[in-house]
């Protein structure tokens, strides 16, 4: 007896151009990669804008079709998602359409779900929570089935848009622990170096610290539009040998820096979830952050407001010496929660 596969098409602005692209949205690189490997699962991947290409091309082994918007607002773009949509269906009959962020995906996946009767499931990402998204204006919310990915993601758009969703976190394989490093960076900040993310906050706090502990090592990964701005700060406050500015790398070098740090400082005013925080946690290194994202309180993550709160926290930590490894959100358990919603056979 041939099993068959239900197919599963995803809708989503950005997806990596190869298989080397590590850095572009790794939690859903990850959840990808888990999907395509259940043996009654056929995935494709509709990609609008990003790669910059409008070539068809394998990733893993998933068919992924790139309509290389490039970010442009074009007239013609919402007729090509249906005819694209139209030809995939015809070729291999879609189960589920899945879109990620309240945006222009999930329009598309509305309509096309709509008109063919299609189980339609769409998964918030980040700031489409907050207020101000049009699209939760234009889409019928009450008809639509939303995920968000952290308890401080689903009450913020509850708040916004009066709309319970269900709580799917994104995770790590559970394999992703490696045993652990030896650390000999004191302090690591990773995220896009833009006005949301509080770097600033993040220069502030070294420079308290380095009253006490005058050879502190902390390193910042990412780039952005306030990079400039950071780097002159860091040199007015004479932190130019406490830290270094790595710009933006790819995914591996990315853990390893974690891995090798004591602490990752985040000072992020608003995370839907933070991949970052559940990276730490696999590398057994210690977390201090606003109350954002999935954060939590615990014996290896504090959370306050301000950098003399994130110094004196910090310094705490500094004086403690636990080896206990840490216990982070693994892939399985998304994979579970999504699962469940594409197997349930109840219309939309």
């Amino acid at each position: 007896m041939i099993l068959q596969k239900k197919h599963i098409v995803f809708i989503t602005p950005g997806f990596p151009e190869n298989e080397a692209d590590t850095t572009c949205i790794p939690a859903l690189q990850i959840y990808a990669k888990e999907l395509q490997e259940q043996k009654n699962i056929q995935l494709s991947i509709i990609t609008l804008h990003y790669p910059f290409t409008k070539t068809e091309y394998n990733w893993h082994k998933v068919k992924v079709i790139p309509l290389g918007f490039n970010n442009r607002k074009l007239v013609f773009k919402k007729s090509l998602v249906q005819k694209t949509l139209n030809k995939l269906h015809q070729q291999n009959p879609i189960h589920t359409l899945h879109s990620f962020w309240l945006g222009e995906c999930a329009l598309a996946g509305y309509k096309f779900s709509k008109k063919h009767s299609l189980k339609h499931i769409c998964t918030l990402m980040g700031q489409d929570a907050k207020k101000g998204n049009k699209y939760a204006n234009l889409l019928p919310l009450k008809d639509l089935k939303l995920i968000t990915l952290s308890s401080f993601h689903q009450q913020l758009f509850l708040k916004n848009y009066n709309k319970e969703t269900e709580i799917i976190n994104w995770g790590l394989p559970s394999d992703f622990q490696k045993e652990t490093t030896k650390k000999t960076i004191d302090i690591i900040g990773v995220g896009s170096l833009i006005e949301l993310k509080r770097y600033q906050d993040f220069i502030e706090t070294i420079a308290l610290l380095k009253k006490d502990f005058p050879k502190i090592k902390a390193v910042l990964i990412g780039d952005g539009k306030q990079r400039k701005k950071l780097e002159n700060l860091s040199e007015k406050l004479k932190l130019s040998q406490n830290i270094t500015f790595k710009g933006e790398l790819d995914y591996k070098a990315t853990q390893e820096k974690i891995a090798q740090s004591k602490i990752l400082l985040h000072p992020s005013s608003y995370e839907s979830f933070g991949m970052v925080f559940a990276e730490a946690l696999a590398n057994n290194t210690k977390i201090v952050s606003r109350k954002t994202g999935f954060a939590k309180e615990s014996d290896f993550w504090k959370t306050t407001n301000s950098p003399k709160g994130f110094a004196k926290l910090i310094s705490i930590f500094f004086n403690e010496n636990s080896t206990k490894k840490m216990t982070y959100p693994l892939i399985e358990n998304t994979l579970k929660g999504y699962l469940k919603l594409y197997k349930n056979e109840e219309n939309h």
